[in-house]
């Protein structure tokens, strides 16, 4: 079982993927922020090495398009990693559960795309949003501060409204997580 799962920064997605690692005894769980530091110490890309609230810059003004452009250039380098661990964790028969800020279902390869569950959680509640992002030290992000990324959400925003029309286009799961204990409670179901 390959579990991935998509949200911009405070949505829930770190504590929702050791929940269901723990839930379904998957010893496999592997974050977006890593894998993205990894690609950064082998790639001489400027846009990349940047905060992806700020990839915009390379490409104009602010403005929506320009989010998604920036946005859609680190993702493109993403999914290249991801296709390729989700390819061999499924050669060797090993279950994972992927959580990630980047979120196209277009970029999985499309022979993978079909065979792991893809869900996408967001928070329709900016307030509620905000707070939870305010208090990540107390659960998940000891030493990481949601202050900067609280600042970023409108920009954050930009991203998840392209997310969620790409969820409606390929027909992929969408969760308001404004319950916590209820999206576990729905995300344990929907894996079973």
């Amino acid at each position: 079982m390959i579990v991935f799962i998509g949200g911009i920064p405070g949505v829930g997605k770190t504590s929702l993927s050791a929940y269901i690692a723990r839930k379904k005894n998957i010893d496999i769980v592997l974050s977006g922020d890593y894998l993205r530091e990894f690609l950064r110490s082998y790639l001489n890309d400027e846009i990349m090495n940047v905060s992806v609230y700020d990839a915009w810059r390379f490409f104009g003004p602010m403005s929506n398009e320009n989010v998604i452009k920036g946005y859609l250039y680190q993702a493109r380098l993403m999914y290249n990693g991801y296709n390729k661990i989700i390819s061999r964790a499924l050669r060797n028969g090993e279950s994972m559960v992927i959580e990630s800020l980047y979120f196209d279902p277009g970029l999985f390869d499309n022979d993978l795309f079909n065979k792991i569950k893809v869900f996408y959680i967001y928070i329709s509640d900016i307030e509620i949003h905000r707070s939870r992002l305010l208090s990540r030290t107390m659960y998940t992000h000891k030493n990481d501060p949601g202050e900067r990324l609280a600042e970023q959400l409108p920009v954050y925003k930009i991203m998840e409204d392209y997310s969620i029309k790409k969820c409606g286009d390929y027909n992929v799961k969408k969760i308001d997580n404004i319950n916590f204990d209820e999206t576990m409670e729905m995300l344990g179901d929907l894996i079973e």
